[in-house]
């Protein structure tokens, strides 16, 4: 009730208008309102009364102008509810108590008491119906009050001089302070109106760059609240509607740990503190970036913040945050360095495929092809089992490294390397899973898409050759495994040299060309890396200090033979024991053991006595590939050697002629 109450009085002395209490204007026009609506309640209902004695009195002249004055601020006050300007209600009011106050002055009253009504109309004159308007009623008034008060006779009572200037002088001064008092305010609005424009200015200009940022910003209480006075782009970003009054370490609680949200509140009390270091503090921003995941489960994105203290004027201390989204600028990053590295990927490639003889390179793609190829059906294939694919796999992986490093193609070779690591770890896992295997798929698509610049610039090395010469196959073949003995002795610091004893010219077209190659060049690179000793070794020895490995392909009938040989250590029978011994090959219980049957474990897969495994060799993969590769071209070897004067492979190949001939007699 009492609120109803007071309502009711606030909408009386207001006009029921409704004024904006943050515009200073605004709130001193609410304040003439009040002034006019009160002037007019008390001084209608004075003007009624006076109506009301005087018809007692049977004055019916005076009763009659009273009461008409008294209607007269009665539709001031009406006007004053419409939308009416607000001077017609103020003339409608200021005027009838102008003529009031005359009336009071001319009758005098109780010992010219009636004068003393006069002196509050320049203020309320002034105030109501500003400098002008006011100005000039309250000089008319005051040159009646004079003429009143100093012309015996014409009022009703004679005023004593004295009294009179007293009088006069009394309205002055208080017309004069109005004046000054009304002239000050004015300039006082007048700078405060200017001041206020310059502010709305800088307000619009900081909104409008607050509304077109692209970064977010906002700023957050020490509740780690965010305040309502936040830019549309934070919104955006956090991908929320509204962020007045949220959390953000509730925010972040879908992208950050426990750990790592408390580590953030601790940063934002650092920060507010003011105490430390401003550059320790930029090192240590936990949100500098990081993955901002959506608390609706929207796309994640890269975003990056940074925290400043701002003071505020009740003594709180707040923390402004910037915050951007960097998930374009991350990714473009990102592919600029996939791009970088592909271009840089491409150079390396192009300098070390620009040094091999195209026939040579032709030979290598082809082989990786169909490795490649070989691979892809093993990993298809749902009959093989998965560890049992991992060894093929391994061997198809390891013969592609071997060409690759061959040619030089040092790059290529690493990530061979590194796929035919992880194959190696997997070999060993029993649980082998399909995502391991999709790993390896993965691996080996990138192998493909190196080849294809490989074969992308061997095509455009041939476009800028011209006579270009045509190498036999056995020249190609010769020339592969130079190159195999030249790398394998660069990197193992030996000296060596392929040498060939005799080579059937076009016998290579009666041999399985890839098969043999493959053999070759695992044979050749375990002669320079277990057989060929070092120089100094050599020379201790009586030895040439550089080694020699020999070459033979003949042929019989119907069988190729291959015999490989070098004039080194030969093989090391108790070594390959005790190696077979710690792989479970062997049992100190099965006896003594003929050279035969070790020379055979060396063929099992895993086997090596190098203590490492690089680029050459050391997975005991290389015998383990010679012996598949001869079952599946249904070949034997036979190996023979003599301690510390060398080993000797002799190969028995079947030829394809004779293959072919075995078909169609059957």
């Amino acid at each position: 009730m009492t609120s109803r109450k007071t309502n009711l009085f606030v909408n009386l002395i207001t006009s029921g208008k409704e004024f904006d209490p943050r515009d200073p204007s605004a709130m001193d026009g609410r304040i003439r309102y009040i002034m006019l609506n009160t002037l007019i309640i008390l001084g209608g209902s004075l003007l009624f009364l006076f109506g009301y004695q005087s018809l007692q009195a049977g004055a019916g002249i005076q009763a009659a102008f009273d009461i008409a004055m008294g209607l007269t601020t009665l539709v001031g006050f009406f006007l004053l509810r419409s939308s009416a300007p607000f001077i017609i209600s103020g003339f409608l009011t200021v005027v009838p108590y102008m003529f009031l106050c005359g009336f009071l002055t001319f009758g005098g009253g109780v010992q010219g008491s009636g004068v003393l009504w006069a002196f509050s109309f320049p203020i309320i004159a002034v105030f109501v119906l500003g400098m002008q308007w006011g100005s000039m009623l309250a000089g008319l008034l005051g040159v009646f009050l004079g003429v009143t008060v100093l012309l015996p006779g014409l009022a009703q009572m004679d005023f004593q001089t004295g009294f009179a200037l007293r009088a006069i002088g009394v309205y002055l001064l208080i017309f004069a302070s109005t004046i000054v008092y009304e002239r000050t305010k004015m300039n006082k609005d007048i700078q405060l109106a200017a001041l206020n424009r310059r502010l709305q200015v800088e307000r619009d200009e900081i909104t409008a760059m607050k509304d077109n940022l692209k970064d977010g910003i906002f700023l957050i209480n020490e509740e780690y609240q965010i305040q309502p006075n936040y830019s549309p782009s934070a919104a955006r970003i956090l991908d929320v509607p509204d962020l007045s009054g949220m959390s953000l370490p509730g925010l972040l609680t879908s992208s950050l740990k426990d750990k790592e949200l408390q580590s953030v509140q601790d940063y934002f009390d650092m920060v507010r503190q003011r105490s430390f270091d401003e550059e320790m503090l930029l090192d240590i921003n936990p949100l500098h970036e990081f993955t901002y995941q959506p608390t609706h489960g929207g796309e994640p994105r890269i975003l990056a913040c940074s925290f400043a203290p701002v003071d505020r004027e009740d003594g709180q201390v707040q923390i402004l945050c910037l915050i951007k989204d960097q998930t374009r600028e991350v990714e473009l990053t990102r592919q600029l360095s996939e791009e970088e590295a592909k271009r840089q990927e491409e150079m390396q490639s192009l300098f070390e495929v620009i040094h091999v003889d195209p026939r040579v390179f032709d030979d290598f793609i082809q082989d990786t092809d169909y490795e490649l190829e070989q691979i892809n059906q093993i990993l298809k294939d749902s009959r093989t089992q998965t560890q049992a694919a991992m060894v093929q796999t391994f061997q198809g992986v390891h013969a592609i490294k071997s060409n690759a490093v061959i040619l030089g193609l040092q790059n290529f070779g690493q990530k061979l390397h590194t796929i035919e690591q992880d194959i190696a770890n997997l070999r060993e896992n029993p649980d082998i899973t399909f995502q391991d295997t999709l790993r390896v798929t993965l691996q080996l698509e990138d192998i493909y898409r190196s080849l294809d610049v490989f074969k992308t610039l061997i095509g455009k090395i041939r476009s800028f050759k011209s006579g270009e010469i045509h190498l036999q196959g056995e020249h190609v073949l010769i020339k592969t495994l130079e190159k195999v003995a030249e790398k394998a002795a660069s990197a193992q610091g030996k000296q060596v040299r392929l040498e060939i004893d005799a080579l059937e010219p076009h016998i290579l077209e009666d041999l399985p060309r890839r098969e043999l190659k493959e053999i070759l060049v695992q044979l050749v690179r375990n002669a320079v890396y277990h057989g060929i000793e070092p120089p100094d070794q050599r020379s201790s020895s009586g030895k040439p200090g550089q080694g020699t490995i020999r070459l033979s392909i003949t042929r019989t009938d119907d069988h190729g033979i291959i015999t490989l040989e070098d004039d080194g250590r030969g093989l090391n029978l108790e070594s390959i024991r005790q190696k077979a011994l710690s792989l479970g090959l062997l049992r100190d219980s099965d006896g003594p053991h003929t050279p035969s049957s070790l020379f055979k474990l060396l063929f099992s897969p895993g086997f090596s006595t190098a203590g490492q495994a690089d680029l050459h060799a050391g997975r005991g993969v290389g015998l383990s590939l010679v012996r598949d590769r001869l079952k599946s071209v249904q070949g034997r070897v036979k190996i023979q050697q003599e301690e510390h004067r060398g080993t000797r492979f002799c190969l028995h190949i079947p030829l394809l002629v004779q293959e072919q001939t075995r078909e169609d007699t059957a």
